[in-house]
């Protein structure tokens, strides 16, 4: 079985541009929640959080800033719903969690009744056509990264702008909306005007924020 206390290093948990996204005051499920860097941001706008994520170590790290903490597989919905119930939410988060999964179209098609109405569905997804990568492919490189990135070794699936959005239309969702961020540190951050204007090409993330 494999040990996922080693995605500690790799996986935080924490997106900024889902924590912009959230309105103050929300109930949430955030659904690999790692060690709750993102709950502990949104605590703070006044959030309430479930944690979710397949991971104890994490789980229990999480579990000061999250309201529950949930440690769940996946690929297990009869636990999911054991644990979930009826309960409705106004967000449920995905940082970069569904390029890891084998079918996600099954999950996020399964989460929609636990949103509510008005709620909204929010993923990050890596764009595997940035142009790195691009250049990457037709250089004949596909090797993966024991690091993270783009390429994470635990990478299973693979999303371009037109894939992602393909897959929550497929799932039964209305795309509010969808654009592409890229990084904000220093060194990149000529990278950011590129990434609005040019997503596909220069955006290292895919946002979407689906409605049922």
């Amino acid at each position: 079985m494999h040990d996922y206390t080693e995605n500690e290093k790799k996986y935080g948990g924490f997106s900024p541009e889902i924590e912009k996204i959230v309105k103050r005051n929300s109930n949430i499920l955030d659904i690999g929640c790692s060690t709750g860097e993102l709950a502990k941001a949104l605590s703070k706008k006044g959030c309430t959080v479930v944690g979710l994520d397949i991971d104890l170590n994490s789980l229990q790290q999480a579990k000061r800033y999250c309201i529950e903490i949930i440690n769940c597989d996946l690929d297990d919905f009869e636990k999911l719903d054991k644990h979930l119930g009826s309960r409705k939410f106004d967000y449920i988060t995905m940082g970069d969690i569904v390029e890891h999964l084998k079918y996600p179209e099954y999950l996020i098609k399964y989460l929609r009744k636990f949103l509510k109405p008005e709620g909204s569905l929010i993923t990050s997804i890596p764009n595997a056509a940035f142009i790195s990568m691009r250049i990457k492919f037709l250089m004949g490189n596909f090797n993966y990264d024991k690091n993270g990135g783009l390429m994470d070794e635990d990478h299973l699936r693979f999303f371009s702008f037109k894939t992602a959005k393909k897959l929550f239309i497929a799932s039964g969702y209305q795309i509010y909306r969808c654009y592409g961020k890229s990084i904000v540190r220093p060194l990149f951050c000529f990278l950011n005007p590129l990434a609005s204007i040019f997503p596909t090409l220069f955006a290292i993330h895919i946002i979407i924020i689906a409605k049922n």
